[in-house]
């Protein structure tokens, strides 16, 4: 799977996370899944996202990386913020 991150109308970053405008629809964003939305402005593999986000937050307490990544994706895509190929 590869992800790319498509723009919000608009975008405040604010404490490591950020607040995005999409349509008509605000959403406020953790660190974590800002990150993901950071390291794929162009088309990007998961395993690539997983491994960026290891050395940002460090090794997921409970899950892998991949999956814990898989899964920020998945909202992310449902939000309308990133598209999943």
């Amino acid at each position: 799977m590869r992800a790319r991150a498509l723009p919000p109308l608009d975008r405040v970053d604010r404490e490591g996370g950020a607040v995005v405008l999409v349509g008509r629809q605000v959403v406020r964003l953790s660190a974590l899944a800002t990150a993901v939305l950071d390291a794929c402005p162009e088309w990007c593999a998961v395993e690539n996202l997983a491994g960026a986000l290891v050395t940002q937050f460090g090794e997921p307490p409970s899950d892998d990386a991949r999956s814990v990544t898989e899964a920020v994706l998945m909202e992310l895509r449902d939000q309308g913020l990133v598209e999943l190929g």
